[in-house]
């Protein structure tokens, strides 16, 4: 693992130097691989605790925050002989799933997550894209300055051999502490974290359902792709939340109301008060 503090200083030099060089896309100049877990409670199976693999692009104007396997799949979408190969990969692991009984066979061909952050520093803003229900994918944007941090200076510890300094906020219905590092000068993180004197390389908030970890990271170039897919529309975060919470409630009705096909096992079950305590990452919209 190499320190970032030269590279990245020789990284902008050289930036500035071929300022004229126009390419299509930019490119990032970090790439941090995160984990990202929450638990969730999932019928029989009780609570489960789900890891997904994200990537932070990010240069000295922007960022994207997103899962790999989601823009691959994605990208097939857009055109019609990625969606063709598309179709094809879903029978193929459909018919793995059927014979075997085996959940993974799955994983390659359908979403875990729709989520995606994009962030512009000139604008001090970022962008969300994430479902909003059945069949729905919505985005919005946010400033920076939604996001009040209160950082611990004696709180210290190394992550990934990176000295790093805590903080923490409220934001959006959670208390969320942090650890970033001034080792490496980018004021961004994991989601839609950001706004610290330094790389944010770990953060967890209070009940234990959510958190980021870096994993791992390294200089880069690799291209920083726009969104492939259309199907977000422009909408407000709250109704965001709230049109998936209800979805999750009631996606047997709501499915059975659309296609007029049962999903099978009976009807959706009432939502309870422990259920509700495993929640999104923001839970303010109640």
């Amino acid at each position: 693992m190499h320190r970032l503090t030269v590279t990245l200083m020789l990284l902008f030099i050289t930036f500035a130097l071929h300022s004229q060089r126009k390419e299509k896309y930019p490119r990032a100049e970090i790439k941090v691989e995160y984990n990202y877990y929450n638990h969730f409670l999932r019928g029989s199976d009780g609570v489960v605790e789900r890891n997904i693999p994200f990537v932070l692009l990010v240069n000295r104007n922007q960022s994207k925050f997103y899962y790999p396997s989601t823009e691959f799949k994605d990208s097939l979408h857009s055109t019609p002989a990625g969606r063709a190969k598309a179709r094809q990969m879903f029978s193929a692991a459909a018919a793995a799933y059927i014979e075997n009984k085996d959940r993974s066979a799955m994983d390659g061909v359908v979403y875990r997550t729709r989520l995606y952050v994009t962030k512009d520093f000139a604008k001090s803003a970022s962008t969300t894209y994430d479902k909003a229900g059945m069949g729905r994918s919505g985005f919005y944007e946010e400033p920076f300055s939604e996001i009040d941090w209160v950082i611990s200076a004696d709180s210290t510890k190394m992550i990934l051999d990176y000295s790093c300094i805590m903080a923490k906020a409220d934001y959006h219905g959670r208390e969320w502490s942090v650890w970033f590092t001034p080792e490496i000068p980018i004021q961004d993180g994991p989601w839609k974290l950001c706004g610290l004197p330094g790389l944010i390389m770990e953060a967890t908030e209070t009940s234990g359902q959510h958190g980021f970890t870096a994993t791992g990271i390294e200089t880069s170039t690799q291209t920083i792709y726009p969104l492939f897919s259309s199907e977000y529309e422009k909408m407000n975060r709250l109704d965001m939340l709230r049109a998936e919470r209800h979805y999750q409630e009631n996606s047997h009705a709501m499915f059975k109301a659309a296609t007029g096909y049962d999903l099978g096992g009976g009807t959706d079950k009432p939502a309870t008060e422990e259920g509700r305590k495993f929640d999104f990452l923001e839970t303010d919209y109640h």
